[in-house]
């Protein structure tokens, strides 16, 4: 017969048993490949605050104010802030930047050489001949999931044309697989195929390969198995490009030139770009876009404010896109190109005279660099595999041209669920020396994120922040948490631009 008081024993021994092996256990258990168990802790039972040694977010109160500033400013018609064809560095009728950067910059880029900082000047510089070249500057962010959407990099496009002129969201893909843009709405035929520099997109042959800058190579009349290119036949596609209602600067679509990038090594390749206004479609040019045995940018002057901006295109068999650029004539373009799942090692896939092409004729003088997230989930004591394969990388990028200057954003805190708790992996340092000390070694920039957002336990602290700047993956930012980013990121790159402009000697006129 079972009577309560042995019931009540064995209770007590189990409990017993629990505490003991929650004394004597590790906090986590090594099951291999990098997998970890979480062991239930008597941490978990007597520290119920789960939002414990957070970072203190008043820090970021000054930046995620200036967000909202720019956004009121930006959404209003007639206050935008951009400056004119014509403007020129002296004129004072040009509309300065309304509203001053932060002028203390806690977490500045960092440079191989902090005696001698030149990295970025060549960026800089072009920045200062904007308006005296009437010219266009590019720059190009590439980065993994944590910038899918045009997160950070929309934000980052805001700031740079409001203060050196510009419009348009930059260069965009043929179709949009993964993300939804915040600034652009992507619509396409459904014979479009991809392919890409890595994932399920790439070629099966090993070596380098014809991509674009945005990673990829886009065809609407995909060759046969037998690789014969059929001539006689013509095949027809379309791709459409529409204003999001949830756009936070009207620059978004406002354009002043298209650039079609292509090559069509055996036929001609014929075009029309059709644009909605109040409901009748206008043809604004239809062109032949000729042959192209190699890469090849088609231009069209196309002043307007677009609600939707649809490009047809029809050829025999062998055309090859590469994205649209959606510009002004001059300023600032800011493309953002997300490679989801990438850990920014597979640029070399790309042929090096054919990217070096591309960088020229585009005027690429900045390239952002932000991978990292999909590393974390690996955990290893040591990266020097990843700090080698990513150096590779950045060589190759700086080999593009004597002009091209390259900032390495480190990877961002991220966090994962321990007993109860969510607390930082443990290998974000390792991985963020890494990319710091391949950056440093290949002559680039450096942005400590990490550090920027807090350090150890930070996104949890942005998860729990009102309004909240981490989503609850506790991996990636929201929407404000991007431009509170992108504020911070902006800042720092002003300060240095300043930096080089008294280093220089320059008298600082409207930019």
């Amino acid at each position: 017969m079972v009577t309560p008081l042995r019931v009540l024993l064995l209770l007590f021994y189990v409990a017993c048993m629990t505490a003991v092996i929650m004394v004597l256990s590790p906090k986590e258990i090594e099951i291999g490949d990098g997998l970890t168990m979480n062991v239930f802790s008597t941490e978990d039972i007597w520290e119920k605050d789960t939002t414990t040694r957070q970072v203190d977010m008043s820090r970021f109160d000054d930046f995620a104010n200036k967000v909202d500033s720019i956004e009121k400013i930006t959404q209003k018609t007639g206050e935008v802030l951009v400056t004119t064809s014509t403007a020129q560095e002296d004129n004072s009728t040009v509309q300065k930047e309304k509203i001053e950067p932060v002028k203390d910059i806690k977490f500045p880029v960092q440079f191989p050489d902090s005696i001698n900082p030149t990295h970025l000047d060549h960026f800089f510089e072009s920045l200062r001949h904007i308006y005296k070249d009437k010219s266009l500057v590019r720059v190009i962010h590439y980065g993994d999931s944590q910038i899918e959407g045009d997160r950070i990099s929309e934000y980052l496009r805001t700031r740079f044309q409001n203060k050196f002129g510009g419009c348009g969201v930059g260069l965009v893909p043929m179709l949009e697989k993964q993300a939804f843009r915040s600034t652009l709405t992507t619509s396409h035929a459904s014979n479009w195929v991809r392919l890409a520099i890595y994932g399920n997109d790439a070629p099966k042959k090993r070596g380098a390969s014809r991509f674009g800058l945005l990673g990829s190579a886009y065809r609407y009349s995909p060759k046969n198995k037998d690789s014969v290119v059929h001539a006689e036949k013509t095949y027809r596609s379309w791709v459409s490009f529409k204003e999001t209602s949830i756009q936070t600067d009207i620059k978004n679509t406002q354009i002043e030139n298209i650039k079609i990038l292509y090559s069509s090594p055996t036929s001609k390749i014929n075009t029309d770009i059709k644009i909605d206004k109040d409901a009748k479609k206008d043809t604004i040019i239809n062109q032949s876009l000729g042959y192209a045995n190699t890469f090849n940018i088609f231009e069209q002057n196309i002043p307007t404010k677009f609600k939707k901006l649809t490009i047809n295109f029809e050829s025999a068999e062998g055309a090859e896109l590469y994205g649209v650029a959606l510009d002004c004539n001059e300023g600032v373009a800011v493309d953002n190109v997300a490679l989801r799942g990438s850990s920014g090692v597979e640029f070399t896939k790309i042929e090096k005279e054919f990217f070096r092409q591309q960088v020229k004729d585009m005027n690429v003088k900045l390239i952002i660099l932000q991978f990292g997230v999909n590393v974390v989930p690996n955990v290893l004591s040591d990266y020097t595999f990843y700090e080698n394969l990513f150096y590779q990388q950045l060589r190759y990028l700086k080999s593009l041209s004597p002009d091209i200057d390259i900032l390495v954003v480190g990877v961002s805190d991220m966090s994962r669920k321990q007993g109860t708790r969510f607390v930082s992996y443990p290998n974000i340092e390792k991985i963020r020396d890494a990319q710091k000390r391949a950056a440093f070694k290949a002559g680039c920039a450096f942005w400590d994120l990490y550090q920027a957002m807090g350090g150890y336990n930070s996104m949890l602290s942005w998860v729990n922040n009102k309004p909240a700047l981490g989503n609850k993956d506790f991996t990636h930012f929201t929407a404000r948490g991007a431009r509170v980013v992108g504020e911070m990121l902006y800042n720092a790159l002003m300060k240095e631009y300043d930096n080089f402009k008294k280093r220089m000697g320059y008298e600082d006129k409207v930019q």
